[in-house]
């Protein structure tokens, strides 16, 4: 009897096309990641450097004049209660506030920029600069009301249109740039004239018609959904509040949560108290991911870089700025984002339910005074801040043992 031999693995689910299959997406996981990267660091000095001075404009008339929170810097420069050096010193803040708040502003467009040129080069570098400023600022359009034009303003998409832009352009000027062919003669042409210009053309009808129509929707939605959520307890309108607060620190969904939180706290209707915790626990918590990394795991699960951007974070999150998280929440949003959110609800739901009030519409370190239950408010901003960091350390720490992530060492 005839033995007939047959190959094993053959066919066309071989274990070496799985495997290559795999490598593939590991690869293309690696070159976003990549490119996230770079945008990232290159955005971290313009938050460090914002932040700081927008900071110190706070500490100086709120901390060292001792002025009353709800008078702004303007207004106590024109009470004529401050000459001489006070003065100085309040024109010194208003100046630092404009100035560091303006450079805070550019945060996202550098980031979308370099981003993009990672992607697809100097071209795509402006393309996402300018599709960065939309995202912060859209571009007033005119509509047609009753027979007149008049202009209307889109809510911004903040640092997820940035996000959106810099892929979406990067990756078009690179295919651009592989399919547009001409001879040598010509290539100054398509590389200084053509592509740019489609790019630019390209990036102002994704922002105008797209991106930014997006995030107006989604400020729209969000807005319906806290409005009634405001309406059926403290309980469900804190957890709905503090999960649309955290969730993109500072970007449209934030803005629209904080519009509406706003109106019912002016109204008495609602205390803004779980939103201010919000604010601010996301900050602190992957700042603290930083620092207590090495006593929790015996390990750094961070590189010196996010070191120093994690210290920034925490001093950002007592002046009452959520940004400085971003480079964290950017660097691995899929674990992150849903990570700090439930941090942050958690946090709130302890603050509130414990008897926490803040009816003040300020998360910054000097409107502490003015929380009706402080112990129970820093309480809840320091638990949901342990459990982000705790959390964080033990996941990063796993990655790092099944080689996800790169070994660390630094102390």
């Amino acid at each position: 009897m005839a033995i007939t031999k047959r190959k094993i693995g053959s066919d066309n689910s071989s274990p070496k096309k799985i495997n290559s299959n795999m490598k593939t997406s590991n690869s293309k996981f690696t070159e976003v990641q990549k490119h996230l990267m770079t945008g990232i660091s290159y955005m971290i000095p313009v938050l460090i450097m914002g932040g700081l001075l927008g900071a110190i404009s706070q500490l100086i008339p709120y901390v060292f004049l001792k002025i009353d929170p709800s008078v702004s810097i303007v207004d106590a420069m024109n009470s004529g209660n401050f000459t001489g050096t006070s003065l100085t010193m309040l024109n010194l803040a208003d100046i630092l506030s404009k100035f560091g708040f303006t450079l805070f502003g550019f945060a996202i467009p550098i980031f979308a920029a370099f981003t993009a040129n990672s992607i697809g080069g100097k071209t795509a570098l402006i393309c996402g600069f300018m599709g960065g400023i939309v995202a912060n600022k859209p571009i007033e359009r005119l509509v047609l009301t009753e027979g007149v034009f008049e202009g209307a303003t889109p809510a911004p998409s903040g640092f997820l249109g940035g996000l959106l832009i810099a892929f979406i352009i990067g990756y078009f000027i690179k295919l651009l740039n592989e399919k547009i062919k001409v001879s040598h003669n010509w290539m100054a042409f398509k590389t200084t004239f053509l592509i740019p210009l489609i790019g630019i053309l390209t990036t102002m009808i994704l922002m105008l018609y797209v991106i930014t129509p997006f995030g107006a929707f989604l400020n729209g939605q969000v807005k319906n959904l806290l409005e009634s959520a405001g309406q059926s307890g403290q309980i469900v309108y804190s957890i709905l509040l503090s999960i649309f607060t955290a969730f993109d620190l500072g970007g449209a969904v934030n803005k629209a949560a904080g519009f509406v939180a706003t109106g019912f706290t002016v109204d008495k209707v609602m205390p803004i108290t779980a939103r201010v915790i919000a604010i601010v626990t996301p900050s602190i918590g992957l700042g603290l991911s930083t620092i207590l990394d090495k006593y929790i795991v015996g390990r750094r699960v961070y590189d010196r870089q996010f070191k120093e951007a994690g210290k920034t974070s925490i001093f950002l999150a007592f002046m009452g700025i959520s940004e400085g998280a971003i480079p964290f929440a950017l660097e691995n949003p899929a674990f992150t984002v849903p990570l700090y959110v439930i941090g942050s609800v958690i946090g709130s739901l302890f603050a509130v339910v414990t008897g926490a009030v803040q009816w003040f519409p300020e998360s910054a370190i000097w409107a502490w005074p003015l929380v009706s239950g402080l112990l129970q408010y820093v309480g809840g901003i320091l638990i949901g801040s342990l459990f982000i960091a705790i959390v964080n350390i033990l996941y990063r720490n796993n990655q790092i043992k099944k080689g996800k992530l790169p070994e660390v060492n630094y102390e």
